[in-house]
């Protein structure tokens, strides 16, 4: 088994433009992921976490399966919203139970 590498080993082994892009879709991410109150002030929202845009396709990870119910039925208002805010394109929501996040 290897030892554990630092995000910043990683990321100086990748050519140039391909740390740079993962970087930058990290941020942007993180950056949705913190703006997420702004869109929904309910409780349930911190138990959610934007982990991927694929194409047109927004894949959303819970920590509980009750926290999706909610979700489901502000899943159009989460699409308006972000393609707004963010110039995004996308049309459906994709969602997985996941362990609780840390922090």
């Amino acid at each position: 088994m290897r030892d554990p590498q630092s995000v910043q080993q990683l990321l100086h082994r990748l050519p140039q433009k391909s740390g740079n892009a993962w970087l930058a879709r990290v941020q942007s991410l993180a950056d949705i992921n913190r703006s997420l109150p702004l869109w929904c002030e309910e409780p349930w929202v911190r138990q959610i976490r934007i982990a991927n845009i694929r194409e047109q396709t927004v894949v959303v990870f819970s920590a509980s399966a009750s926290a999706l119910v909610p979700l489901r039925h502000r899943s159009s208002s989460l699409l308006i919203w972000l393609n707004d805010r963010y110039r995004m394109t996308c049309t459906r929501v994709e969602t997985r139970v996941r362990p609780p996040f840390a922090g």
